[in-house]
């Protein structure tokens, strides 16, 4: 009996490092985009205010097809004038909370670099874990460009190049 082997042809090697290069390029977007996403929920850039929380709404729902779940709330509340200088006393509406808060009570809320407004991560375990989630699709994406790194230094270095081009 004779095994027979699979030639990858050129086609192949070329979809396929095109479709690597893609996920790469998204995988890198999602974790610029959770870093960023991060920044803003550990409140590290942008304006940080204490709301005083009035009413919670739930924003999706309560259940999941799996049976289980928590909703997404958005809260309003009020800031204070003495922590917004010059802007007197106004409403603003946080999203993202994941359990309702204590209303009337201070509520530390930080403005995204794309302007929402949500609650800052307080416990240390939700603060290293926001921190180190952009971590993992970076090590995937490093992964998935090592494939059109490789194919383009191999054509860089095939002699493909005219003969007074320089790379």
């Amino acid at each position: 009996m004779i095994k027979q082997t699979t030639v990858r042809t050129g086609r192949k090697q070329v979809f396929g490092t095109i479709l690597c290069g893609v996920i790469a390029l998204s995988l890198f977007g999602g974790a610029v985009y959770m870093a960023v996403a991060a920044v803003g929920r550990l409140g590290l850039v942008g304006q940080q205010l204490t709301m005083r929380v009035t009413d919670c709404e739930a924003s999706a729902p309560a259940t999941t097809s799996r049976g289980g779940g928590h909703p997404d709330l958005d809260c309003k509340g009020f800031v204070d004038p003495a922590r917004a200088p010059g802007r007197g006393t106004r409403r603003i509406t946080a999203t993202g909370f994941s359990s309702e808060p204590v209303f009337g009570a201070p509520v530390k809320v930080a403005k995204e670099p794309w302007g929402s407004w949500v609650p800052v991560d307080q416990g240390d375990s939700n603060r290293l874990g926001r921190a180190l989630s952009p971590l993992i699709p970076l090590a995937f994406a490093v992964l998935f460009a090592k494939v059109p790194v490789a194919a383009y230094r191999r054509w860089r270095n095939s002699g493909r190049l005219p003969a007074k081009a320089s790379a």
